[in-house]
């Protein structure tokens, strides 16, 4: 479970459930900070709530990763680890593999040897 704080990926850290006007409501922390502040308005209007520590042993890898959209984020997190360093890695050989053709292209091109 994660939000996007723009292109970042945080963590949820802390479910806070509680009933207001007959509803159950369910506010997510991605901080301990955040979830005090949630507790106090509720202590504060005097409502009733339970804390839940989410464990997110599994998916601290993914905690501040950057993606284009949600979507992107969601389908790189459910893939897992492995595959995302697959990935990352693969990518990472074709930029290197790219920038050395720029190179050898320059370099013949401008009659340099290399």
């Amino acid at each position: 479970m994660f939000r996007m704080l723009g292109k970042k990926v945080e963590l949820y850290r802390y479910k806070v459930t509680y009933t207001e006007n007959e509803e159950v409501m369910i506010e997510y922390c991605i901080s301990e900070e955040h979830k005090n502040e949630i507790e106090q308005v509720l202590t504060d209007k005097e409502i009733m709530f339970e804390t839940t520590l989410i464990d997110q042993t599994g998916n601290e890898w993914f905690n501040g990763l950057e993606f284009d959209s949600y979507d992107v984020a969601l389908e790189v997190f459910n893939k897992g680890e492995q595959a995302y360093l697959q990935e990352k890695q693969r990518q990472e050989l074709v930029d290197s593999l790219r920038l050395r053709s720029d190179i050898d292209y320059i370099a013949i091109m401008s009659g340099v040897e290399i």
